[in-house]
Parts: C-alpha cells; structure tokens; sequence
C-alpha cells in the first residue's frame, strides 16, 4: 500500500480548530439562551477574539471588554436623553456628541486608542440600531453578549496539546 503524504499546510492549524470550538461553544450558549444572546453578535465576538496565542488572546479579551464597557455606558445615557426628550434632533447631537466623548475618553483621558474602534462601534449599536422592546436591557445584553464571547475564546485558547509548561499571563517574579 502506498502511503500518501500529506502537506503540513493543507491542514488546518490550531487556531482555525480553536476558532471553529469557541463558535460552537458560544452557538450553544445563545441556543439555551432562547434568544437572549444574539448569534451573530457572539459569533464576531469569538472570532476576533481568538489570536495567535495566549497572550494575544488575553490583551484582545481586555480591549475588548473595556472598550465594550465604555462605549456601552456612553450608548447607553445618549440612548436614554434620546428616549426622555423623544426628539430626532436631538438624537442628531447625541451620535457626535457620544463619539467625541469616546474618542476624547479613550485616547486622551485613559490612553487607550485601542478601545475606540470597538467603542464606537458598540455606541452606534445602541444609539442607532432599532432596540428590541425592553430596550434599556439593550446595552446591557450587547455588554454581557460581549463579555461571555470573550471569556470563551479566551478559554478555548487556553488550551494547547504541544504546550509543556504553566501558562501564565502575568510576570511571576512580580507577585
């Protein structure tokens, strides 16, 4: 019998194995959430989520997560001034308003540039998608969707079969 040898760069590498695991896994999550959880926004959430390696994994979890936090709590209060006043022209302030303050808060006040894009992104989600009936759970479903994605890519990506040694994400001697 003939062996058939197979190229090392036709088979799919550990992170695409790992990526397609944290989409099952968050596929799950939003199926026994009966619609809690929207698919799609966890599906993206993983994916991006998972990086190289651990390291990676874990900075990219941390960006996100905070800048999901702040742009969630700035979406949120423009969505509520927006709901109180239940006015078009105002809602025409609020968007610029709310993205200036996230680029201002983000990259001037706590120096973290990273956080913008992903803030901004999550602003415009509240302010400007149509919410669904309850909508001040809206931002907070977008946070936590976020959050569980995150944390679940992060765990997936913790593991490693050719790893020999304890994974760390902080300096040892520092602690």
């Amino acid at each position: 019998m003939k062996k058939i040898k197979v190229e090392h760069s036709i088979l799919p590498g550990l992170r695409i194995i790992k990526t397609v695991i944290a989409l099952l896994i968050v596929m799950i999550i939003s199926v026994c959430s009966n619609g809690i959880f929207a698919p799609y926004d966890l599906a993206v959430v993983a994916i991006i989520a998972i990086q190289d390696d651990v390291t990676q994994t874990f900075k990219q979890v941390k960006n996100r997560i905070g800048s999901t936090v702040i742009g969630g709590i700035i979406g949120t209060v423009a969505m509520a001034i927006g709901y109180i006043t239940n006015s078009n022209i105002l809602e025409i302030v609020l968007v610029p308003i709310g993205i200036f303050l996230i680029l201002y808060f983000c990259s001037k006040l706590i120096n973290k540039a990273e956080y913008i894009l992903i803030a901004c992104y999550v602003f415009l989600a509240i302010t400007l998608e149509e919410p669904p009936e309850i909508s001040w759970i809206y931002p907070l479903e977008i946070m936590v969707t976020t959050i569980i994605a995150s944390l679940v890519a992060m765990v997936v990506n913790l593991y490693d079969p050719r790893r020999k040694k304890k994974i760390t994400t902080y300096n040892e001697k520092g602690r």
